[in-house]
């Protein structure tokens, strides 16, 4: 057995993978000690690294943190008292920045000239938009180690590294640890995704499906030459880079990527990680962490080994530079910590300054459950863009606006107020609404971090327009600020749901009320901008959902802010709201006077900005001030034609300008599109067409694409992808901006309108617009615009279907607008009203052929239940699956076989239920020798327990008038009255109820209509079947 007195260098690892790796450089390993201290619950290795005898240790399986580090130290130096020097050696979280080009499988070493390497940037928690306590730099490494790391460095700088040489060899020595993970993985699983990007919950989903390989969602970074050639800049890259600098440590684990760059910005932190903060200023040591992951949501295993290999191998490298006579020089560690018994107790004494820190705001830690939940509300929208970064688009006020509302009579009362209520503001298009509403969440509401939770949603249309994705983002906010809401209102419904839950838009509204009236919730303000550009039956739903809430409005101390246009459609929704809270509408377009002078502050500030005289400046602000009808949007663009314009530096010049200028925002807009050649106008009309029907905002590669497709083609002309002739995307970018100048934004790489007026500007009211000349007003419809986008998305998948192996996903072929074309071709075309004789027929017949590329592509990124499988399916089944009248009037008409069955046993018909195509359902029930109307799938189910249960309305009042069995049972017994049941549908319950319906059907566990109804407490149900006679 070994004496515990020869040994000098103390190496502490955190988990049994960084244990191994230590073990795997020992170049000799001795026998274990032959006797410890009698408290000492370590375990530990032996060995010799050069000339010195080495200990490890390893932290107690599935402990983290500084207190268990800590514990540790404290035994190793009591069983081991000639420690001199420490390592902290494992693994840890990456802090890419632009400065440091930090990847995985890189060692970072927490040395820092001037300061400790090692600081403390938290008491506990990582909860998203919260800041953490700062404890300051720890104490600097032992001089000796730092003198190791200055030699080290220069050794490298003439030489290499030789890390990952140093791996291979230890891995060759150890053989089934490359069986084990400790070798060097695929470079491809490298991901560093921008930070916004956020993987959804579920640790069994892989980053590559879950979040994607669309290039635009990764942060671009050059490639490393490890090959070691000569290059311009001198020769190549040590495959394990090593960075020297600060290193952050908390009792948690970072996988907040925004918490990560805020702490990289404000402290230069290279590296996250959990226990050396433990160890520091009590076991005086050396942090050498490897890199395997990013610090973010998307935590990446598969690295943990080799970059435990890869500190280990500094560590052995580190060891090696430092003489023996120098160890046995250094004070023993156990000397200079005469008060070594107190770590624990420093510990501990953390860990209660901790909690009096969060005692009035948040537990000491979510569970990794309500972790999960949490994030599960962190929506983003089909372009990946978050609630946040949607607020952040709108601009900054300028000093001086936004008064007319802060000192409203109506607006003061409001905020004052104990009770809980709503407050609706209107105002015209273009007057600042969003300003506003970003204005007061920033800085004009009541901000506390203990006693006010502010949460936000602005509403934009195409993006962000449903009430499931206000809720989440609400409910995301609140759990933010108020983490005990979590387990109190969301686990029990997600224990019930799991992630479905937020999918029901039912469901988030009760999680949303229940924590509003929560007494330990605070007082709480919601503000919802644009209601406008919500849709309009999610409007309706959300305002009847504002009536529940503020029934029993003195239950709670919540309010709510809504801002949108004065359109009479949208106000009148209010008018329950109205009855009880009377003077809750502050009318915007009532104030016009009051906001045309805020307008003018902004003229003025805009003007002070242009490089003119003043005297010219003070004409330019004068009569800009006189133009009636002055709006912020107004002012925008027009300055946008003051700058573009070549008007002569003098007092008659600038009046002479302004008489040029757009008199309103329309006559702005008709001027920005008129700055295109005339000859550009129908590549301009459809690249507006384009952005017009889009189902989401298009990125510049996709609108690259598309822009490229000839839509006057066919599919006997469109034979090659390569003959797309695509320029680089910074160059579109730059032709787009031309052509369309002001009227368009681009964002993040997406493509939007300016403004949701651009959008109605363009808009046609009539299918079949009369235009004067080159009017852009008023000037496409809804229809022609899905037709322009149908035709190329199928052109272009034509295309593809040509060349069988891009879809193979061959490497380093990008196809940008494969998604897109793939997911929403179908639904553009129903847009369009495609009929019979259209040229692009053809090509859409091809995409409804089962051994088409495209088809095998899109039925694989869906579930297989969702959609016709591959196998065994028909073009019918997949006309009717996408809901292409036309083609399946075309595809019967030749004789297509109407109860063709996939493997599932759904017919065509009832793929047209599922879908909720009313007008193909139409069709093939009232062709001749229609559809069978009873057919059932492998679940048992006949089309209109399908219809019920899908809540398709249409489908279900069609399918009864066409005589439909509404006593048909699927595989579990259940009746359409039982589904409409369980589906709380009340009209369907009652339509059913009214026709005849068995009231007393059960279902296989026997369940009747009555017993689902009394459980789920539809009382209105309930009310209904007892009034029938329904028997209790």
């Amino acid at each position: 057995m070994s004496d515990p007195d020869n040994y000098s260098v103390g190496w502490i690892c955190a988990i049994t993978t960084e244990y191994v790796a230590a073990q795997a450089f020992l170049q000799e390993r001795h026998d274990g000690p032959k006797h410890v201290s009698v408290h000492d619950n370590n375990n530990y290795t032996l060995g010799r690294i050069g000339t010195h005898n080495v200990v490890i240790a390893v932290l107690p399986n599935s402990e983290y943190g500084l207190s268990s580090a800590a514990s540790v130290a404290r035994d190793m130096l009591h069983s081991f008292p000639n420690i001199r020097i420490g390592l902290m050696v494992g693994i840890g979280g990456g802090a890419p920045s632009v400065r440091h080009d930090i990847r995985l499988g890189d060692v970072v070493v927490g040395v820092k000239s001037g300061q400790g390497g090692v600081f403390q940037y938290d008491f506990g928690k990582a909860i998203q938009n919260q800041e953490f306590h700062e404890a300051g730099f720890l104490n600097q490494p032992p001089t000796l180690l730092r003198a190791a790391v200055s030699g080290l460095m220069a050794q490298h700088e003439f030489n290499g590294n030789q890390l990952e040489e140093a791996i291979d060899n230890a891995l060759s020595i150890h053989q089934r640890l490359r069986k084990k993970g400790y070798k060097r993985p695929e470079a491809a699983t490298d991901r560093l995704y921008q930070s916004d990007v956020i993987h959804p919950p579920g640790d069994d989903v892989a980053c590559a499906v879950a979040c994607g390989d669309d290039p635009s969602r990764f942060v671009e970074r050059r490639e490393r030459n490890g090959e070691g050639e000569e290059e311009d800049d001198g020769g190549g890259d040590d495959i394990v880079a090593i960075h020297y600098g600060l290193i952050a440590s908390a009792n948690t684990l970072m996988k907040d990527a925004l918490i990560r760059d805020r702490l990289i910005t404000k402290k230069d932190v290279l590296c996250f990680e959990m226990e050396a903060a433990g160890l520091m200023n009590h076991f005086p040591c050396l942090v050498i962490r490897g890199i395997c992951d990013y610090s973010d949501s998307h935590k990446n295993k598969k690295w943990q080994g080799y970059a435990a290999m890869a500190a280990a191998a500094y560590a052995r490298d580190l060891l090696l530079q430092i003489p023996p006579n120098k160890i046995e020089a250094e004070e023993k560690i156990s000397d200079i910590l005469s008060g070594i018994h107190k770590l624990t107790e420093e510990s501990r004494d953390i860990a209660k300054e901790q909690l009096q820190i969060h005692k009035d705001q948040v537990r000491e830690r979510l569970s990794e459950k309500e972790e999960k939940i949490h994030q599960l509300f962190r929506l983003s929208s089909s372009n990946d863009a978050t609630y946040e970064w949607y607020k952040d688009q709108v601009e900054e006020r300028v000093e001086g606006t936004c008064q007319w509302l802060l000192q409203h009579k109506r607006f003061q009362k409001w905020l004052q107020q104990d009770e809980s209520g709503p407050l609706l503001i209107t105002a015209d298009p273009g007057c600042g609404k969003s300003v506003l509403a970003k204005y007061l969440i920033d800085h004009g509401l009541p901000q506390s971090a203990t006693t006010t939770s502010i949460c936000y949603f602005f509403f934009k249309d195409q993006d962000q327009n449903t009430c499931r994705q206000a809720l989440c983002a609400l409910l995301h906010q609140l759990f933010s600020q108020k983490p005990a809401m979590i387990a109190k209102h969301a686990v029990l419904q997600y224990s019930k749901d799991g992630e479905k839950l937020i999918y029901s838009t039912n469901i988030l509204w009760e999680i949303l009320q229940s924590v509003i009236k929560d007494p330990d919730a605070g007082a709480i303000i919601l503000v919802f901008d644009a209601l406008d550009e919500c849709g309009e039956s999610e409007l309706t739903s959300l305002i009847k959902n504002l009536e529940s809430l503020f029934h029993n409005h003195q239950s709670s101390k919540s309010k709510v802010l809504l801002t949108c246009r004065p359109y009479q459609q949208i106000i009148s929704k209010f008018h329950g709201l109205f009855r009880n809270f009377p003077n809750i509408h502050i009318p915007g377009e009532e104030e016009s006077e009051v906001i045309s002078q805020e307008v003018d502050s902004v003229i003025q500030h805009r003007i002070n900005q242009l490089s003119l005289s003043p005297g010219i400046r003070d004409c330019l602000e004068e009569k800009l001030r006189e133009i009636p009808h002055r709006t912020y949007l107004w002012v925008y663009l027009i300055f946008d034609h003051i700058q573009q314009g070549d008007f002569k530096q003098t007092l008659k010049g600038a009046e002479s300008l302004i008489q040029t200028l757009p008199r309103n925002v329309n006559d702005a807009y008709e001027r920005i599109l008129n700055r295109s050649k005339e000859e550009q106008e129908p590549i301009v009309r459809k690249a507006l067409g384009i952005i017009l029907a889009a189902s989401r905002p298009l990125t510049l590669s996709e609108m690259n694409v598309a822009m490229s497709i000839d839509d006057t083609a066919t599919e006997d002309t469109t034979k090659s992808i390569d003959s797309l002739d695509l320029e680089d995307d910074n160059d579109f970018k730059s032709r787009l901006r031309s052509w369309c100048g002001l009227f368009i934004s681009i964002y993040q790489g997406r493509v939007y309108f300016l403004h949701q007026t651009a959008r109605e500007f363009l808009l046609a009211n009539s299918a079949f617009p009369t235009l004067l000349g080159r009017q852009w007003h008023h000037s496409i419809t809804t229809r022609q615009a899905h037709h322009v986008l149908a035709r190329l998305c199928i052109l272009y998948l034509n295309m593809v279907d040509s060349h069988v192996y891009l879809l193979a996903e061959e490497d380093g072929y990008e196809m940008p607008f494969i998604d897109y074309a793939i997911i929403q071709w179908a639904a553009h075309f129903r847009e369009a009203h495609i009929i019979d004789g259209d040229p692009i027929i053809p090509a859409t017949l091809k995409l409804c052929d089962p051994e088409s590329c495209s088809y095998s592509y899109y039925s694989k990124s869906r579930d297989s239940y969702e959609v016709p499988s591959i196998d065994e399916t028909t073009d019918l089944i997949i006309a009717s699956y996408f809901g292409l009248h036309v083609i399946v009037k075309l595809l019967v008409d030749n004789a297509a076989y109407i109860e063709a069955m996939d493997d599932y046993f759904n017919t065509p018909l009832i793929w047209a239920v599922k879908g909720g195509h009313d007008v193909v359902v139409k069709l093939l029930l009232l062709i001749e020798e229609g559809a069978d109307i009873e057919a059932k799938n492998g679940m048992g189910q006949t089309p209109l327990l399908i219809a019920v249960q899908d809540r398709h309305e249409d489908n279900v009042k069609l399918l009864i008038e066409e005589g439909a069995d509404i006593e048909a049972k699927d595989n579990e017994g259940q009746t359409p009255l039982l589904i409409a049941v369980k589906e709380g549908r009340e009209d369907y319950v009652e339509l059913l109820i009214d026709i005849g319906a068995d009231i007393e059907a059960k279902d296989n566990e026997g369940q009747t209509p009555l017993s689902v109804a009394s459980e789920k407490g539809y009382e209105g149900i309930v009310e209904m079947l007892v009034a029938k006679g329904a028997i209790s």
